[in-house]
């Protein structure tokens, strides 16, 4: 006890701007905690004609203790193993501009990642600027840039309100390359017919410049993203309900709706882009087509039991094809600064695992909202849940599983959760041209989620 609170009284020290600024987005969840209703968040400015104006904000801050990947360094360049931080995962403020029965103006401004390696302060940036017209009750249309996108329920996410702490990483397979924080430069259209609902779009690709992405290095016969000659992206998702009708006439798919809706929906989607993607052969350069697909189940069940009220669960199936050998290393929120290049595991800095590449792969979750309905009592509020991905990757000669679980605690639904979270990931290595599992690493979170609408 008396190391850990060394070690967090020495991260105080040297990060005292960055916690100013992590204690300014985390100090509203306690204003939040004694509010009861809705706050009002939304205004008409003029009748004739009807213009309405309504605001948004939320944040996630994070309290972390992370085991690091072998050869991770700090900012002095000297190898650590792991790390107590604490970190503002997103923050996000957001307006709406609804002018009519038709015409909707959406603009959110925000970041992502706001931790110990990052700048002193979070600067936001232009997140969605985009307007929705709907044309008929089945057919609206949205352009501009937003989280619209397709391929499968979770690649365009609610992240307020995911059950599990954050988002499928296999559901965002262009994250960051050719998107920005999951958003998209395009024109989609979508809606609903029945108990059918759809979206399909047109998207332009940013390249690397734009996106923060380091530049390619092409390999010999190793696939990645290639921006010379950038082409179109094509991209749908299509879901049917069979029970209650889920309202999805906005970009994001949410996580659970704490047992209010019947939900049994299933769903299947795409993404292809030409010449996406390139590696070498033979010194030569190849050009590769982005081919996605995925197929989905979403189940949520309201339970009348003296323990439980309510049963989430989701299921997804992917299958890429993004050129030979592509694989793709991610660590959400990474803490490390660095990593030394001469050790046999590749899972690179940080947090980091093979988390995308060509191949397959199945993500799951599954929660259980505790308590009685209309009960008081603590544990009424309480979710436990699980989530994992598991895939067999072209790259590599043993599959990848990295699994979590969980207790959420919703003190006023979403607007005010606590999450308690444990990660265990893989770590692999390459001996000799074979790439095989070598470890397990694990990663803790404490996250206070706080939202105003």
């Amino acid at each position: 006890m008396k190391f850990l609170s060394l070690t967090i009284l020495k991260y105080c020290q040297r990060n005292k701007l960055r916690l100013a600024v992590i204690l300014f987005f985390a100090m509203p969840n306690f204003w939040l905690f004694a509010q009861k209703e809705k706050t009002p968040l939304e205004w008409t400015l003029t009748e004739s004609p009807n213009i309405q104006l309504k605001f948004n904000a939320s944040a996630q801050t994070w309290l972390r203790y992370t085991q690091w990947n072998p050869g991770s360094t700090l900012e002095n360049g000297d190898l650590s193993s792991y790390s107590i931080d604490m970190a503002v995962r997103r923050y996000r403020m957001g307006t709406t501009w609804k002018i009519g029965d038709r015409f909707k103006l959406f603009a959110v401004i925000g970041q992502n990642n706001y931790n110990n390696v990052g700048e002193d302060w979070p600067l936001p940036k232009i997140l969605d600027l985009y307007g929705s017209f709907k044309i008929f009750d089945q057919l609206h249309v949205a352009v501009g840039k937003s989280t619209w996108d397709g391929l499968s329920r979770y690649t365009a996410p609610s992240t307020t309100s995911m059950v599990p702490l954050d988002l499928p990483l296999m559901a965002q397979p262009t994250l960051n390359r050719t998107d920005d924080i999951t958003r998209n430069l395009g024109a989609f259209v979508f809606g609903d017919i029945q108990g059918l609902n759809y979206r399909l779009g047109l998207i332009f690709p940013y390249d690397y410049t734009q996106t923060g992405a380091a530049a390619p290095k092409l390999k010999e016969g190793t696939a990645d993203f290639f921006y010379d000659d950038l082409q179109l992206q094509y991209t749908g998702y299509v879901k049917y309900d069979f029970w209650d009708k889920e309202s999805v006439l906005g970009p994001n798919f949410k996580g659970t709706y704490l047992g209010e809706k019947r939900i049994f929906a299933l769903g299947a989607g795409a993404k292809f882009q030409e010449k996406a993607m390139a590696s070498l052969e033979n010194g030569d350069l190849q050009y590769h087509d982005l081919n996605l697909w995925s197929a989905d189940l979403f189940y949520e069940q309201p339970l009348h039991l003296s323990f439980a009220k309510a049963l989430t669960g989701y299921v997804a199936y992917y299958d890429y094809d993004m050129g030979p050998n592509y694989l793709r290393m991610l660590g959400v929120n990474n803490p490390a600064f660095g990593s030394i290049g001469d050790v046999q595991e590749i899972n690179g800095k940080g947090n980091a695992f093979p988390a995308i590449g060509t191949g397959s792969a199945i993500y799951y979750q599954t929660g259980l909202l505790l308590g009685e309905k209309d009960s008081k009592r603590f544990w009424d509020n309480l979710q436990v849940y699980t989530a994992g991905q598991w895939g067999q990757y072209e790259a590599l000669d043993e599959h990848v599983f990295c699994y979590r679980f969980g207790i959420n605690w919703f003190v006023n639904g979403q607007r005010m959760k606590f999450t308690i979270d444990g990660q265990n990931r893989p770590i692999f290595s390459e001996v000799d041209g074979r790439t095989f599992k070598s470890d397990n690493k694990w990663m803790a979170v404490l996250q206070f989620q706080y939202l105003l609408n």
